[in-house]
């Protein structure tokens, strides 16, 4: 690198900031990469306590893992999530970078690795956790299909 170059580098840096890495990707995961994600949480999973508890089972299996809350998460959950967190002996930090998204389908929890990469293909927890919904029961008929059917040609 000649002499030139390296002065501009330097000029750019004092004027712009030392280059960052996928700052986009950053942003949309509180901090992190994305390959260091195991489970993510959105604004709106987080008012579905099914969701919460799945959340506490992932931190269980994982205490090595780390949290990542959203700075703009209200403050009764903020308060659930630490104490989750707590409860599972896991690290967590609070995020309180003003520019990031907090809209109902932004991310509110980060569950990564802090510094190596996991490649977990799904990270999010309704994909990862599906709910189980209880099949619908036919309502049952009080009269017999003869019955029914003699019903019909009166």
């Amino acid at each position: 690198m000649s002499g030139s170059d390296e002065l501009q580098n330097h000029m750019n840096k004092g004027m712009y900031g030392t280059p960052q890495l996928k700052p986009d990707e950053k942003r949309k995961y509180l901090g992190t990469f994305r390959e260091r994600v195991d489970l993510t949480l959105t604004f709106e999973q987080l008012k579905e306590p099914e969701y919460l508890a799945d959340l506490k089972q992932e931190l269980t299996l994982h205490p090595e893992l780390h949290v990542i809350i959203n700075g703009q998460v209200e403050n009764p959950l903020l308060s659930e999530l630490m104490q989750i967190a707590q409860e599972a002996n896991v690290t967590f930090t609070c995020n309180t970078d003003q520019t990031l998204a907090h809209g109902s389908k932004d991310l509110a929890v980060v569950v990564c690795d802090k510094n190596t990469a996991l490649h977990v293909e799904e990270v999010d927890v309704a994909k990862r956790y599906p709910k189980t919904t209880k099949p619908e029961v036919a309502p049952k008929h009080t009269k017999s299909p003869l019955e029914r059917l003699h019903k019909l040609f009166e």
